[in-house]
């Protein structure tokens, strides 16, 4: 399962748990727990890929899952999309935020992060990140919504940033290798 590398902490007094709905009106149900996979992590593109695992840490699979597939191709300035996440401001329920892609982001400053990230007007906050974006038009997978790139202190709205999907396919080619 794909999520931002700050979503999946390594500290072990820190249980990772996977939620799931069949609809974005149901209230998430536990449907596996999650360990992060060495090798399928990478901190400054804020990516990971963690295995879904029993209370046993074991591994599973969630039976009627499919795997999304992962376009290489960009999104052009003004692509509508779909983000969809838990944030808090959202209650326990699934959230679904619609924006656009508003340009292109890069850390220049303080140089946490790498690469460029699409920026998003779709409404973002804490227990977003993870999540999933999606063109709104096609439906295809467009990325994982990361953050914010400030806090918005010159007075303007904030705009989302949303990793662009095509940075998780080394990861996600490591974790298979990785079993």
């Amino acid at each position: 399962m794909l999520t931002n590398d700050h979503v999946a902490s390594t500290d072990a007094s820190c249980e990772m748990t996977i939620w799931g709905v069949n609809s974005i009106k149901d209230i998430p149900d536990l449907v596996a727990y999650a360990e992060s996979i060495p090798g399928a992590r990478d901190q400054r593109i804020d990516l990971a890929v963690v295995r879904l695992v029993n209370e046993r840490g074991n591994p599973i699979k969630i039976p009627g899952r499919s795997p999304i597939d992962i376009p290489r191709n960009e999104i052009t300035l003004g692509t509508p999309m779909k983000l969809l996440g838990f944030p808090g401001m959202g209650g326990v329920r699934i959230s679904m935020t619609p924006g656009e892609q508003s340009g292109w982001w890069e850390d220049e400053e303080n140089l946490l992060w790498s690469e460029i990230f699409y920026k998003t007007s779709a409404k973002m906050g804490p227990g977003i990140s993870g999540g999933a974006a999606f063109n709104a038009e096609t439906g295809e997978f467009v990325g994982i919504p990361t953050g914010t790139p400030g806090t918005g202190e010159d007075g303007g709205d904030i705009l989302g940033l949303v990793r662009p999907g095509r940075y998780a396919l080394p990861l996600l080619d490591a974790a298979e290798r990785a079993g």
